[in-house]
């Protein structure tokens, strides 16, 4: 039985929030966290419900809700994740796709190396937090919290799960050394207002679904 599904958006504390449940489920957490770890062959149609081992009741990876939705639908699991200002998820994910290109010549997205922030919010997925989450409402989430005020969230987790071992926070993805990013086509001081209001208005759904969870969040778990 898969009690527990944590909904890892891209560039929103989902690493760091792994090794925390690692820490909590251990053995019977499911030891795969990207997609490609769950869905190796690229083939969505061989569905996950039925390649998840015996012991695992924790999941947590980058997958979409229509991923995961036949688990939630049998086993009633409880479904968490995290969001992040759709602005900053944007310019964040950015920052990391420049540094993976930088550190491999054959990273899929290579072609990209030069993009600016501009050129990579155009071409890059838009209203991904709300991509992840279609199919789903906000109202059916046993938990979501944000990376703005994660360690906050992180302890009204704890209580609604009852968790006993202490929270052991490790911070994974954090900015490395601006090294291999001295060539990058923009850097983060040169961002202005004008290039953020551009970022929003391509995702204007995530900007409602983040508005709306901020406003959800405190009825629900702040009450």
């Amino acid at each position: 039985m898969i009690d527990l599904i944590s909904i890892h958006i891209a560039k929103t504390g989902g690493r760091s929030f792994y090794e925390i449940l690692k820490n909590q489920y251990a053995e019977v957490l499911d030891k795969r966290y990207k997609r490609v770890h769950y869905f190796p062959d690229n083939n969505y149609q061989n569905k996950l419900i039925y390649r998840i081992p015996n012991n695992v009741k924790v999941i947590h990876g980058h997958l979409l809700f229509e991923h995961i939705e036949e688990i939630y639908r049998k086993y009633n699991s409880k479904i968490i994740t995290w969001f992040r200002d759709p602005v900053e998820r944007v310019i964040s994910n950015y920052y990391f796709l420049m540094l993976k290109v930088r550190e491999d010549n054959n990273h899929p997205h290579y072609k990209k190396r030069n993009y600016t922030l501009l050129e990579y919010a155009n071409e890059s997925i838009r209203n991904k937090m709300s991509g992840y989450l279609n199919g789903i409402e906000l109202e059916e989430l046993f938990f979501f919290g944000f990376l703005e005020d994660f360690n906050t969230g992180l302890k009204i987790l704890s209580s609604k799960l009852e968790w006993k071992k202490p929270i052991e926070k490790t911070h994974i993805n954090k900015s490395k050394t601006n090294v291999l990013l001295h060539d990058v086509s923009t850097k983060e001081e040169t961002i202005t207002e004008d290039m953020k209001n551009i970022i929003r208005e391509l995702n204007q759904d995530d900007v409602a679904l983040y508005e709306k969870a901020k406003i959800l969040y405190k009825k629900k778990f702040c009450a």
